[in-house]
């Protein structure tokens, strides 16, 4: 039973914050788990002696907080806490999600080899004169859906580290584990940020609403000699991931487009979009 003491006196908060407030400070004292689901509407309503209306609303101040997520047909459920991330920091989503004590998840959605000028290749940054390999991937913290991740690489680098779609199907597969067993280490890289809105295959795919805002992440890494490894695509809910940057201009009032501090700016603009990350899949 969850049942929740709130004021209904005149001029009192309206209650749907009340209950809103109350429900956010039980998930956050009781340290509830993300993908616990909470007690569905009809059943608030008659343990608050409240509205489905008033808990309606309670869950949509809820999901506008980023406190929990509503499944079409299944109920209300309780999200993984936001995935703060430093920059700069090359790791992969896997180690990052392991150093928040989490635990990552993998589902392959598509894997494809495409030999060197092959019809079809998708667009990257590797030579058409080499061939690739692309896997599309779901994934998860938890057990619940925070992104959509397009990683492609050179096809010697994958025969290397031993990539191949059983490989690349097990939902404990990490790509920089991969490469750090192969003895590639990765230098450094560069990464792009923009905010856009889930079209509708990705929206299904995440299970959220078409237009749900998203960041999109697109790295370039590289080895110690400098050999392009992998470009990685990814699109996170925006209300799960938060990237923070530390600006550090160490030149004491120089120019703020550009530092030699921990980070730079090197500008930016409006960049259309031309293109889903997935496909649609019936």
């Amino acid at each position: 039973m969850m049942r929740f003491e709130l004021d209904a006196t005149r001029g009192a908060i309206p209650l749907y914050m009340q209950l809103a407030n109350a429900l956010e400070a039980h998930i956050v004292d009781n340290r509830l788990e993300a993908g616990t689901q909470l007690p569905s509407e009809p059943t608030l309503a008659a343990e608050n002696n409240l509205s489905r209306a008033t808990i309606l609303k309670a869950f949509e101040l809820l999901v506008d907080r980023g406190l929990v997520s509503r499944r079409r047909g299944k109920g209300t459920f309780v999200r993984s806490r936001p995935m703060e991330r430093s920059l700069p920091e090359l790791t992969s989503f896997s180690q990052h999600i392991d150093s928040l004590g989490l635990a990552p998840g993998n589902v392959l959605l598509d894997y494809a080899e495409y030999a060197p000028l092959a019809t079809g290749r998708p667009d990257s940054p590797f030579p058409d004169t080499i061939g690739i390999v692309a896997l599309e991937r779901l994934r998860t913290v938890g057990g619940e859906a925070v992104g959509l991740q397009k990683l492609i690489v050179p096809d010697f680098i994958a025969a290397r580290v031993g990539l191949d779609e059983p490989t690349a199907g097990r939902p404990d597969f990490s790509f920089y584990d991969a490469l750090r067993n192969a003895g590639i280490v990765l230098a450094g890289g560069e990464e792009t940020l923009r905010a856009i809105n889930a079209d509708k295959a990705e929206a299904s795919n995440l299970e959220v609403p078409t237009g749900t805002a998203l960041i999109e992440v697109d790295r370039l890494s590289r080895d110690t000699s400098g050999q392009l490894i992998e470009n990685v695509r990814a699109r996170y809910l925006g209300t799960h991931y938060l990237y923070r940057v530390t600006l550090n201009n160490q030149s004491n009032g120089g120019s703020h487009e550009s530092n030699s501090g921990s980070a730079a700016r090197t500008g930016g603009g409006f960049a259309p979009r031309d293109h889903g990350l997935l496909v649609e899949r019936g």
